[in-house]
């Protein structure tokens, strides 16, 4: 429910820097005490023109269609569709024989505060499982040396060329370490902080591995003083 209306906002906002005026939002239209639609905005037009305003914030199909040209013929507007594009050549089609008038949007202009939310909690849930699930002891100096050379690269292909090895084979390196998440869709930063945060985790265990090496130490200083002490008395 929230996403729809953060859209609407949007949606809004842009008509108005068109040059609209938003008369009203989500009106109900009721008839005989009944309410038989809800226009998601009613706007008027620098030329006056007054129209019902359906807001998809995806891609709008035949029905979305079908249903901003009934609802503007039942407060006598013009109907406007806002949304992604079209879901087929059908729903297409259908808008250009009703006359509906139509506002394509980028991709980033629909994308709402829910989105942000989905996309950080699985982003948050990939670096902390990379983080916590990531065993120490299978990860090689090679392995070491590659994950290096991304963390401190700014592209892939710099990567590459600190490896001395092509972005074909890098890629073919990555795939086999195993222990990073990543799809089409993710840049090459997001990589980088993998690299990075792997990095810390190897480092982390080294400086552990070092007070372990410390206090083992200690203990066997005392156990040995223990022995002397003892053998002394």
């Amino acid at each position: 429910m929230r996403k729809g209306l953060t859209a609407e906002d949007v949606a809004a906002s842009l008509l108005e820097n068109l040059g609209y005026s938003i008369l009203g939002r989500r009106r109900q239209v009721v008839v005989g005490g009944v309410k038989i639609a809800e226009i998601d905005l009613v706007a008027r037009d620098p030329d006056g023109n007054i129209f019902a305003v359906e807001v998809k914030s995806g891609k709008a199909s035949v029905t979305d269609v079908r249903q901003v040209y009934s609802n503007s013929k039942l407060i006598n507007a013009k109907p406007l569709l806002i949304c992604r594009g079209f879901s087929d050549s059908s729903a297409n089609s259908l808008a250009s024989e009703f006359d509906v008038r139509y506002l394509l949007l980028p991709e980033y202009y629909l994308f709402t505060l829910e989105d942000f939310k989905e996309i950080a909690k699985e982003l948050i849930h990939d670096i902390l499982t990379l983080y916590f699930s990531l065993k120490i002891e299978k990860v090689t100096e090679d392995d070491v040396r590659i994950i290096e050379a991304i963390s401190a690269s700014k592209g892939f292909g710099e990567a590459a060329d600190r490896l001395n090895i092509s972005e074909e084979e890098l890629g073919k390196r990555i795939s086999e370490l195993g222990f990073f998440r990543f799809s089409e869709g993710n840049s090459f930063q997001y990589l980088r902080l993998q690299a990075l945060i792997i990095l810390s985790r190897i480092n982390q265990e080294k400086r552990f591995e070092k007070i372990y090496d410390k206090i083992n130490s200690l203990e066997k200083k005392i156990e040995d003083l223990g022995k002397r002490i003892h053998q002394n008395g």
